[in-house]
């Protein structure tokens, strides 16, 4: 359904932002579905729906300025934080099997390469003094919630598209070094972590890509457009590193398991 502005948001409104919304199509929906047919008409459709970025791509109203997304969006970050939150979860769990049991086999314990139980008792497994695992269910949770206002058809405030764009890079950096230590220090693979990662990559390119959309990023129209349509290749290039660095880091020990 079309969401329609209340009395007090038109009075808000200045003269452009009136016509604006008046000349929108009947059909237009800014809570509604999808990547449209292309990225010209999505960035029309976020800015429409709350952002209306000028001509430098810079939302008006402060830190506050709000601006929408597509349900897509938020479908995306509802299913990817339920995976995030289940693979969390599992990770707790075997952090207290392990606890309750320091010789009880794990299920993440796979093979040799596959395996999380090295990883639990580690300072690099409780970087801020308690699991890693606990503070991923946070984030997820709290990524489960904005999933969930978008999927409602309601606009994001300024300060949360950076929130979530800082989130997402934060999360992107930490994929990058546990990838690392993964690789060198322990030359083993936890699975409930690489469900984390493949989760993260599309969450983090999304959301940079709809926040340049509603003018967040301090970026132009162009700029914005740019972000935007690359989403995906990003993601698709971040999962193309991630599968790189487990491949030739770990060359021998997959060769080992699969000789």
């Amino acid at each position: 359904m079309v969401r329609v502005p209340t009395d007090a948001e038109i009075d808000a409104m200045s003269e452009e932002e009136l016509e604006l919304y008046l000349n929108a199509p009947e059909d237009y929906d800014p809570s509604g579905s999808g990547d449209g047919p292309g990225a010209d008409d999505l960035l029309a459709r976020v800015q429409q729906a709350g952002a209306h970025p000028g001509g430098n791509g810079q939302a008006p109203g402060g830190w506050r300025a709000p601006s929408g997304a597509p349900r897509s969006y938020g479908w995306l970050l509802v299913v990817c934080s339920l995976l995030g939150l289940l693979a969390c979860w599992r990770l707790i769990d075997a952090h207290l099997t392990r606890l309750r049991d320091p010789m009880a086999n794990l299920t993440c314990d796979v093979n040799p390469l596959i395996s999380c139980g090295e990883t639990l008792d580690v300072w690099q497994g409780n970087l801020l003094g308690v699991p890693n695992s606990f503070v991923g269910a946070m984030a997820f949770a709290a990524l489960l919630t904005v999933g969930a206002v978008v999927l409602a058809g309601l606009s994001l405030p300024r300060w949360m598209w950076w929130a979530l764009s800082l989130g997402c890079l934060g999360g992107v950096a930490f994929v990058a070094w546990f990838l690392a230590v993964s690789v060198v220090t322990f030359a083993k693979l936890c699975p409930f972590c690489m469900l984390v990662w493949a989760v993260t990559i599309p969450v983090a390119a999304a959301t940079w890509g709809w926040a340049a959309a509603g003018g967040h990023l301090g970026l132009g129209d162009r700029g914005a457009l740019a972000v935007l349509r690359a989403r995906w290749w990003v993601a698709a290039g971040m999962y193309l590193v991630v599968l790189l660095v487990v491949l030739v880091g770990l060359w021998d020990q997959w060769r080992a398991l699969l000789g």
